[in-house]
């Protein structure tokens, strides 16, 4: 009967311990922070695109590229985020992209409008 009471006891701390562990973990990612960036460039020159506006969809968060096409979003929460980029003489370019902790480089190939 001891040895039971005592099993039990141990048994009940090491989940106890555990449930901590896992809910530490998850509170950790969720204050995780990481960074969005890259480089616009022309589709067919390959030349890099200056003064364009990034957009995160869905929020009040833009970036505008530097002269060599350069953009960075700095602090962003880790999660998925919609990259839109409207331009004069290009076409529309959105997409969807995962941030981590670790970052994410997204390079952006804008296709000039016809006519």
């Amino acid at each position: 009967m001891y040895l039971s009471k005592k099993k039990v006891f141990f048994s009940a701390i090491i989940l106890l311990l555990g449930v901590g562990l896992l809910s530490n973990e998850a509170s950790a990612q969720e204050k995780a922070e990481g960074k969005l960036y890259g480089q616009v460039v022309e589709d067919t020159s390959g030349e890099a695109v200056t003064g364009v506006e990034i957009t995160l969809q869905g929020m009040d968060k833009k970036a505008t590229t530097g002269d060599k096409g350069m953009y960075a979003f700095k602090s962003l929460k880790t999660g998925t985020y919609t990259v839109v980029v409207e331009a004069d003489g290009y076409q529309k370019w959105e997409k969807e992209v995962k941030v981590t902790a670790k970052g994410k480089r997204i390079d952006i190939k804008l296709k000039p409008t016809k006519g």
